[in-house]
């Protein structure tokens, strides 16, 4: 007890809350590296962060319902998200380049665009692409985009037009790629 007296008497009980709940705090320190992150490097923090969306979400899916793990399509799934990170990333520059702000016209033009040339890219990406490198046959990965594409992309446009719309109007640019 007496310890501790001497303790707060010299200030010493100050000094350590203040650096206890400093900015270099350890429960703050990840934060203001992943910022840090996103400030200095967009395309690998956004790369970063789709692969590992993807990743989770491809990995969430097969246990789910399949019960077993394909590695190969979890790491195929894993590198789209790293490459459309990075994609995201110069996308979303350049639509809010040609269309800046956050008025009601603005979101407009920008959920318009983002929907008929985005949208299709990222579709044709999974339907195309990822079967393409999995099985590595042309027309096999061509049926199944033709099979998938149309209900996929209508689904995804009457899913993602309301989050979008909160994207454009509320979310920083350097965090667009990850909402």
């Amino acid at each position: 007890m007496l310890l501790l007296k001497r303790f707060c008497r010299r200030g010493l009980m100050e000094s350590a809350l203040k650096r206890s709940f400093s900015t270099r705090n350890t429960f703050s320190s990840p934060t203001n590296k992943i910022k840090r992150l996103f400030n200095d490097r967009p395309l690998l923090s956004n790369g970063l962060i789709g692969g590992f969306f993807m990743c989770t979400g491809v990995l969430t899916q097969q246990v789910y319902f399949d019960s077993n793990i394909k590695w190969k399509e979890v790491i195929t799934f894993s590198s789209l998200g790293f490459a459309l990170g990075p994609a995201g990333v110069y996308w979303y520059r350049w639509l809010e380049k040609k269309f800046p702000g956050t008025g009601l016209l603005a979101i407009i033009k920008k959920l318009i665009i983002d929907e008929f040339v985005w949208g299709p890219l990222t579709v044709v990406s999974i339907f195309y692409v990822l079967p393409f490198f999995e099985t590595l046959d042309h027309q096999y990965a061509i049926n199944e985009f033709k099979q998938k594409f149309l209900n996929a992309w209508i689904g995804s446009a009457g899913f993602w037009l309301l989050f979008q719309s909160f994207n454009f109007r509320f979310v920083p640019l350097k965090y667009r790629v990850v909402y």
